[in-house]
């Protein structure tokens, strides 16, 4: 008898509970202001002012002579102090907001929070002069912008009416590290590859993906149709092939027109698993990295997500180290997110030289500076923890910078580093007693990934192999802050990466591979294996350079319309097409059994 009354005071319990839940969300839906984040303040106190510099100065650092906030951070005149706001203002929205639904946003409200985006992008935004070079009118987005929202008064829309004008932009520039707002992620735009049923014999000009047709760009050379290898599981060689890349967003590739052709397109699928599916399975078991050998001379090096959850504590008594009879190491970046590279350089010492590897420095960036950037650049440490010395130095470091005079204006300055080395340069070269390197890559492939990818490609030994990469690297440092009247956070890419050293997009389209691997999302040890084979077999006398891979498809006058084949060039191109005994045409064998898959 005490146990069913247990039963129904635990059920009586939940339903109140559950009643209380409903009754919280129906009132919220009534009483939560439209734009479901309260304003930040434009007016600080004196006494909101002082508590911060006291502060700061309990963490160890020295304000100096001015204070860090200002009275009005989203006012003119800008200086190194605007945009500042308390630190115990929360930028994120509730949870009673998150439970809300689709978001909302007052037109009135954001029309406002215009007069302080339009002056902070065009003193910092990485991709302010990038877009205008390329014909975008920054002055008349925004006025048809603004004219889109007065349209509406004060009428409570949605963020996808609101910040439609986004949409246009990313469109017309891709950039996955601007988030205008945070909550609106539908502006990231991973890489899609497809493989052409047949060789493009003339420019191509046009996608139809998604039963839309999408313009290519001639004048960007990531949007261009690229000759590679294709290597599929049993085959016998690799063949020629012609590949496209394309932003998700498109929908299916279906085909591509080239000349007066429309030619056919296979769709190489992503990694079934989504995102949300990926974080609970890596929260329940994060995934680790590890080095095996698959036999015959064969090392497999799984890296991860270059996250510290993944990396600590590893142990590494089990992992073989190099021998002279390794002949082929595969460096697996599938799905890996991100992060900070050198947990992947760590892994990788003893098996490759880095210092033989291209660095940061060598590759072209391009920083945006004005008396915004210290700013949009501070962060707070979390409340209650230690200030470390690395961050408390970085933020000195920042308040000392800020604390120095800046010319009338806040004009915008751009910090260029000259290119030293690009992708383009990329070269498979190796000597004959070279352990070959295989870097296995695939649209979840972002971020620090990517860089990594590069640099493992500036040895010659290296070939890359999968699909094009996320494409999240191009736009850089993202720095966030809030407009003022609707409360919604947002982030903007401070830098720009030029990786190919002729400023083609990359984020978006990712970063072009040397052999397409169709299965690259399903192979395992098998297949690995069968894949270092023909790299060591095949490959052993190739010359392959990514600036042939782009050679101009549209033939000069009195030339022939021969396609553009094989960016890997053999001594005998003739013979690997004959032992190939193929088209090019992707090619599944039904019968091939399920294998283990080493990237998951």
């Amino acid at each position: 008898m005490s146990r069913l009354l247990r039963i129904l005071g635990f059920g009586s319990a939940l339903v109140a509970v559950l009643v209380l839940v409903i009754l919280a969300l129906v009132l919220a839906r009534f009483e939560v202001i439209a734009h479901r984040r309260p304003p930040a303040p434009m007016t600080l106190r004196a006494a909101q002012i002082g508590a911060e510099d006291a502060q700061l100065r309990q963490m160890g650092l020295i304000v100096g002579d001015g204070h860090f906030l200002t009275e009005h951070p989203f006012a003119p005149p800008w200086t190194s102090h605007s945009l500042l706001l308390p630190s115990n203002w929360s930028t994120g929205p509730s949870l009673i907001q998150l439970l809300l639904g689709p978001p909302r946003v007052r037109a009135n409200l954001l029309f406002a929070d215009l007069d302080v985006l339009q002056p902070v992008m065009e003193r910092a935004y990485a991709g302010w002069d990038t877009a205008a070079a390329r014909g975008w009118n920054w002055n008349q987005w925004f006025a048809n912008w603004r004219k889109m929202l007065a349209a509406q008064g004060s009428a409570e829309i949605s963020f996808n009416q609101a910040f439609a004008p986004m949409d246009a932009l990313i469109a017309f520039q891709r950039d996955n590290h601007t988030q205008i707002p945070l909550r609106r992620t539908s502006t990231i735009d991973r890489s899609q590859t497809a493989v052409l049923a047949g060789a493009a014999s003339a420019p191509c000009l046009e996608i139809r993906a998604g039963g839309r047709i999408f313009p290519i760009a001639v004048n960007d050379p990531a949007q261009q149709v690229r000759a590679a290898k294709l290597w599929t599981s049993r085959a016998n060689a690799f063949t020629d092939a012609d590949y496209i890349a394309m932003p998700s967003s498109y929908g299916t590739p279906q085909a591509v027109h080239c000349g007066g052709d429309w030619i056919s397109l296979q769709p190489i699928e992503s990694s079934g698993t989504s995102g949300i599916v990926r974080l609970l399975r890596d929260a329940l078991r994060p995934p680790r990295p590890r080095i095996e050998r698959l036999g015959d001379g064969i090392v497999y090096v799984r890296l991860p997500t270059f996250d510290a959850e993944n990396y600590a504590g590893v142990s590494r008594t089990s992992w073989p180290r190099h021998q002279p009879g390794d002949r082929v190491l595969i460096v697996d970046l599938r799905d890996n997110g991100g992060g900070d590279s050198a947990y992947g350089r760590d892994v990788l010492q003893g098996w490759i030289d880095e210092s033989r590897m291209v660095n940061l420095h060598q590759i072209g960036t391009q920083i945006t500076s004005s008396c915004l950037f210290g700013p949009l650049n501070w962060s707070y440490p979390d409340q209650g923890s230690r200030l470390p010395v690395v961050k408390r130095r970085s933020l000195q470091g920042l308040l000392d910078r800020m604390n120095q005079p800046n010319p009338p204006g806040c004009p915008r300055t751009v910090d260029t580093t000259p290119v030293r080395w690009t992708y383009l340069q990329h070269r498979f070269t190796p000597k004959p007693d070279d352990l070959r390197i295989v870097v296995l890559v695939n649209s979840g492939c972002a971020s620090d990934c990517e860089w990594m990818t590069v640099a493992l490609a500036s040895l010659p030994e290296t070939i890359v192999a999968g699909t094009n990469t996320f494409g999240n690297g191009e736009f850089i440092q993202p720095r966030y802050s809030v407009l003022p009247h609707t409360g919604l956070a947002y982030r903007m890419a401070q830098g720009r990466w030029n990786i190919y050293g002729d400023n083609r997009s990359v984020d978006g389209y990712g970063l072009d591979v040397d052999v397409v691997l169709p299965e690259v999302n399903e192979m395992g040890a098998g297949q690995l294996r069968e894949l270092a084979d023909a790299v060591t077999r095949q490959m052993g006398e190739v010359r392959y350079t990514h600036e042939d891979q782009y050679r101009n498809r549209r033939p000069a006058d009195g030339a022939s319309a021969t396609p553009f084949r094989g960016a890997l060039q053999t001594r005998d191109r003739g013979a690997c097409a004959r032992a190939a005994g193929g088209t090019g045409a992707i090619q599944r064998d039904s019968a091939l059994p399920r294998q283990r898959h080493l990237g998951r």
